[in-house]
């Protein structure tokens, strides 16, 4: 068998693993959008913030604890919202305006709709392409124009690429208010643009899997948060540490790096984790590493590895 470390696009999916609790942490963080979603994906949003001063600062445990903090880490969520949504708010008001001015006026099922976005935020970022759509192709009564519903969804397309940057804007200062402040946001994203389009790619596959990865799409979700978090400060790595500290981004390189192990299968690898001794397996996605559930790893280790 052959073994050898983690590239960088690798470790965005395979670094959760060097924390020896990674399991029951994301396991907590999936029943919470499961069982209690309101209140569990701003929950995730916010336990992201705590995480990145982890990875800065190379902090133990890497994860940080969810006992006694889940309201914290919901409060925290909720500005983070308030960032997504103070991009995007010119565009909804845009939509309010064309549809207002054209004498369309507000009814019971705009309130329906408000209700099953805020039951499932975590479809909240779709509600303006989707309401869009419907108001271009499917309404009985105005319908806003092809060319200006093109114009607004590059528009949206454009801001939600965008918004990252602005993120990292908080990474650097610990305030959500910074992640406004455009020009260091467009500053940064033209400064790494390789580096900010890659992540953006890597990112892209990390949501895809873990947004279908059936029957455990909860906690794949909580799994690809995190990683888009990795992938994206991965960018600031450099020049960004706290002082007299070595981050993540340097410890996995070092003394805490994960190495994989071949398998009698082709896309499969055993994580060798420095910090923990149970069986780890990855699957291999293209670029990007995928921890396998438990019940997946105790049957293949079964057949023998």
């Amino acid at each position: 068998m052959t073994t050898h470390g983690l590239r960088e696009s690798e470790l965005a999916g395979a670094f959760v693993v060097r924390d020896p609790d990674w399991r029951q942490k994301i396991f907590f963080g999936g029943l919470l959008l499961l069982l209690l979603h309101p209140i569990g994906w701003p929950a995730v949003l916010g336990y992201r913030k705590t995480l990145i001063l982890n990875l800065a600062s190379g902090a133990e445990p890497l994860l940080p604890e969810w006992k006694g903090r889940v309201t914290y880490f919901f409060f925290e969520g909720i500005k983070a919202m308030g960032v997504i949504f103070g991009y995007l708010s010119p565009l909804y008001l845009i939509l309010l305006f064309l549809l207002l001015s054209n004498g369309v006026q507000p009814n019971v099922y705009w309130f329906y709709v408000g209700i099953f976005y805020l039951a499932f935020t975590i479809f909240s970022t779709l509600s303006f392409p989707s309401i869009l759509i419907y108001w271009t192709f499917f309404s009985e009564g105005y319908r806003v124009p092809v060319e200006i519903s093109l114009i607004l969804l590059a528009a949206f397309g454009f801001i939600i690429f965008f918004i990252p940057a602005g993120f990292l804007q908080v990474s650097r200062t610990g305030r959500y208010l910074s992640a406004f402040n455009v020009a260091a946001a467009f500053s940064t994203l033209t400064t790494h643009l390789r580096a900010y389009l890659l992540a953006w790619y890597h990112s892209a596959l990390l949501s895809l899997s873990g947004h279908f990865a059936l029957p455990f799409a909860p906690w794949g979700v909580v799994w690809c948060y995190l990683g888009i978090i990795f992938e994206f400060n991965s960018i600031l790595q450099k020049g960004h540490e706290e002082k007299g500290a070595v981050s993540w981004f340097q410890r996995l390189h070092g003394a805490d790096e994960l190495r994989l192990q071949s398998t009698r299968y082709s896309l499969i690898f055993q994580c060798v984790n420095p910090a923990d001794s149970d069986i780890c397996l990855m699957l291999r996605l293209g670029p990007i590493l995928i921890p396998l559930p438990t019940i997946i790893v105790k049957c293949l280790s079964k057949e023998g590895l």
